[in-house]
C-alpha cells in the first residue's frame, strides 16, 4: 500500500513537471510567436534605430582670393567631438575609479587633458543628456579641435567616443577687404562675397552609414560613405597690397577730418575693381567688434546725393549733344531765380566771364543751369540712365541699394535744375566711380567687374556673365570733357592737388546731406568727395574718395591730399610712366572786347 502511494505522488510530480514544462515551453512558443509574427516589425525597427548610425560628412567651403591668389578667406580642418551617451551607462562612471577597466571619468579626463575641458563639466554634460534621454545617442562634448587634438583623440580609441570633420572658416587677411570679403554666420554667409557668391563657395555635405556592435564599434563591412564635395574658389579683381594701402589712407584722412566714415575706390578704365576701401572696416574673423552700420560696404549699399562731382555728367552730356562748346563764352552771377526756381553759388562773387569750361572747373551751380537751359530732361535722363546711374551694378553685391532714376521731366521745377548740379538725385560710390569710368573709356561704360570667376572642386573655370558695354558719349567728348578736368587739378589752389609728370582729371564736390525722411538738409551733415581719372593722355584708373560729415575741414578740398596719396600710391605700385604730351590748355575766361 505505501508503495503504491509513493508510485502515485511520483506520478504526480511527473505531471507537474510535464505541465510546468509545456507551460514554460508554450509561453517560449507565444513570446517567440510574438516578437516573430506579432511584433517583429516594430522591434527590428528598434534594434536598427540602436545599431545604425548616420554621420554628416562636411564638405570643404571654398576660398576668396584675390587677383594674384592671396588668400582672404579660406576653411581649416576642424572637428568637432560626439559621443553616444547611451554606451556610457553600463561602465564605471567615477573620475577617481582606481580599478584597470577604463571608466568613463578615466575617458573623459584624458579627452579633457587634450581639449582643455574640465573632466567633471564633461561628466556633467553626458548625466544630464542621460537624463533628458537614456537612450541618447549623440552628444557634443567639444568642437573647433585641431589637427593635434583630432589624433590625440582618435588615438585613444574609445568606442563610444566620434570625430566629425567640420571645417571652420577664417581670414588671414583680417580687415583687409573685410567690408567686401563679408562673414560667416553660425550655418550660413550673412554678408559680402561670402553670401553673393554663396553658389559657388558652398560645399555639399556627404553620409557615412554604419552598423555598431553592442559597445559602439562601427560593424566591419557595414560602412556606406556618400563623399562630400568641396566648394568653389572664387576669385576678385582685387590687388590685395593697394587695398591695404588704401585702406590705411582712407582710414587716415577719416581720422584727420574727424569723419563719420570714409569710402574710396579705385578702379581700372575697363570697370575691373582694384580697391574697395572702408572707415570704419570689419575684420570678418571677429564682426561683432564692428558696429552694424560698419559691416557691409557702402560703396554698394549706400546712396547719397553726390554733389558737384555729378556736374560732368551733366556738362559731358550738354557737349555731346552740341548744346555747349568748351570755349563758349557766358557771364555767370553768383545767383540765379525764374519761374519759382532759386539757385545760387557756394559762395557769392561778382558776375564773371567764364566759359563754358570755366563753370564746370569753378563748380558753378548758377552756371550749370544757364548752360543747361537747352538741355531736354529726357535726353539728360537717356545719358544718366547710360552712365549707369537708376540701376545696380553688375557685381550683384549683397545689399546692394536700388537708387531708381527717376522722371526728370516729371520732376518739379526746382529739382529739375538741382541735379544739373548733383542735388535732388542720389548714387551710390560705386555708381560714381563706375560714370566716371566711361569718361576715362572713351566714353563707353562697361560694367563693373569685382569677381574675376569661380574654380569648382573639379578645376573647372566659370567666369560671370557681364552685360556688353555701351557708348555715352563720343570718344571726342570723353577725351574734350578730361582736359578740361585737368584744370581742376591745375588751377584749383592746392599745392597737394597736382603730381609732378602727370596729367590728373578731377572734379570735387561738396554735397548737403539729406535727412532720412526727406524734410530737407542737414546742416551738420556734408559729404565731401574727389573723383577723377589718369593719366589723361592714356587712362588707366578711377580713384574716387569720399568723407561723410567730415568735421575739420567741412568742404571738398579735405578730400583733395587722400586723392593725391592713392593716385601717387598707384604710380608708385604699378610704376606707371610718366605723361608724354603737354597739359591742356582750355581757356576758362574771357574778356568783352573794350569799346
Amino acid at each position: 500500500m505505501a508503495a503504491k502511494r509513493k508510485r502515485s505522488r511520483s506520478g504526480m510530480r511527473t505531471a507537474m513537471v510535464a505541465i510546468l514544462t509545456f507551460a514554460l515551453l508554450a509561453t517560449f512558443v507565444v513570446r517567440l510567436a510574438d516578437i516573430q509574427l506579432v511584433r517583429a516589425e516594430a522591434l527590428n525597427a528598434e534594434a536598427d534605430g540602436r545599431r545604425g548610425v548616420s554621420q554628416t560628412l562636411f564638405g570643404t567651403r571654398g576660398p576668396i582670393v584675390d587677383s594674384a591668389g592671396t588668400v582672404l578667406a579660406e576653411s581649416v580642418d576642424r572637428w568637432d567631438l560626439t559621443v553616444s551617451p547611451q554606451y556610457t551607462r553600463d561602465l564605471e562612471p567615477g573620475i577617481d575609479a582606481v580599478d584597470e577597466e577604463l571608466t568613463v571619468g578615466d575617458a573623459l579626463v584624458q579627452i579633457g587633458g587634450i581639449t582643455g575641458d574640465d573632466p567633471h563639466d564633461l561628466q556633467a554634460m553626458i548625466y544630464a543628456e542621460l537624463e533628458r534621454n537614456p537612450d541618447s545617442d549623440y552628444l557634443m562634448l567639444a568642437d573647433g579641435l585641431d589637427a593635434r587634438q583630432y589624433e590625440a583623440v582618435r588615438d585613444l580609441g574609445i568606442p563610444w567616443v566620434y570625430l566629425r570633420l567640420n571645417p571652420q572658416r577664417v581670414y588671414p587677411a583680417g580687415s583687409v577687404g573685410g567690408n567686401l570679403v563679408g562673414f560667416m554666420g553660425t550655418d550660413d554667409p550673412l554678408a559680402g562675397i561670402e553670401r553673393s557668391q554663396d553658389a559657388c563657395l558652398a560645399a555639399h555635405s556627404g553620409q557615412r552609414t554604419f552598423d555598431r556592435s553592442a559597445d559602439g564599434t562601427p560593424i566591419p563591412g557595414s560602412v556606406v560613405t556618400e563623399p562630400a564635395v568641396d566648394g568653389g574658389s572664387v576669385e576678385l579683381t582685387i590687388d590685395a597690397d593697394v587695398q591695404y594701402q588704401v585702406q590705411q589712407l582712407t582710414a587716415q584722412y577719416t581720422s584727420q577730418l574727424r569723419a563719420r566714415s570714409g569710402t574710396s575706390i579705385v578702379m581700372r578704365t575697363d570697370g575691373t575693381v582694384v580697391a574697395i576701401a572702408e572707415s570704419p572696416t570689419v575684420d570678418p574673423n571677429d564682426p561683432t567688434a564692428a558696429a552694424q552700420r560698419d559691416r557691409g560696404s557702402r560703396a554698394f549699399t549706400a546712396a547719397y546725393e553726390p554733389g558737384s562731382i555729378f556736374k560732368t555728367f551733366s556738362w559731358a552730356a550738354m557737349l555731346d549733344l552740341g548744346l555747349i562748346e568748351r570755349t563758349q563764352e557766358m557771364s555767370v552771377p553768383w545767383t540765379y531765380s525764374g519761374q519759382g526756381t532759386r539757385v545760387r553759388d557756394a559762395h557769392s562773387h561778382p558776375v564773371e566771364q567764364w566759359t563754358a569750361a570755366g563753370i564746370l572747373v569753378n563748380s558753378s551751380n548758377v552756371g550749370m543751369v544757364e548752360l543747361g537751359q537747352q538741355l531736354d530732361r529726357d535726353d539728360f535722363t537717356d545719358y544718366l540712365d547710360r552712365f549707369g546711374f537708376g540701376e545696380r551694378t553688375a557685381v550683384g553685391f549683397a545689399g546692394e541699394q536700388d537708387v531708381p532714376l527717376r522722371d526728370l521731366g516729371a520732376l518739379d521745377p526746382q529739382t529739375q535744375l538741382n541735379v544739373l548740379f548733383g542735388q535732388g538725385i542720389a548714387a551710390t560710390p560705386m555708381q560714381l566711380a563706375s560714370a566716371y569710368q566711361a569718361m576715362g573709356n572713351g566714353g563707353v561704360h562697361l560694367p563693373v567687374q569685382l569677381i574675376a570667376g569661380c574654380t569648382d572642386a573639379e578645376g573647372e573655370v566659370t567666369a560671370p556673365e557681364l552685360p556688353a558695354g555701351q557708348r555715352v558719349v563720343s570718344e571726342d567728348t570723353a577725351r574734350s570733357t578730361l582736359e578740361v578736368l585737368e584744370h581742376v587739378v591745375t588751377d584749383y589752389g592746392y599745392d597737394t592737388f597736382p603730381i609732378e609728370g602727370y596729367r590728373i582729371a578731377a572734379k570735387t564736390g561738396t554735397a548737403q546731406m539729406a535727412y532720412a525722411d526727406g524734410s530737407g538738409y542737414d546742416p551738420n551733415r556734408m559729404m565731401i568727395s574727389v573723383a577723377g581719372v589718369f593719366p589723361v593722355d592714356d587712362p588707366q584708373f578711377v580713384v574716387l574718395t569720399m568723407y561723410d560729415s567730415p568735421q575739420t575741414i567741412r568742404t571738398s578740398g579735405g578730400a583733395i591730399p587722400a586723392f593725391h596719396d592713392m593716385v601717387n600710391l598707384l604710380i608708385r605700385h604699378y610704376d606707371i610712366p610718366p605723361s608724354t604730351t603737354p597739359a591742356s590748355n582750355v581757356p576758362l575766361e574771357w574778356t568783352a572786347d573794350q569799346p
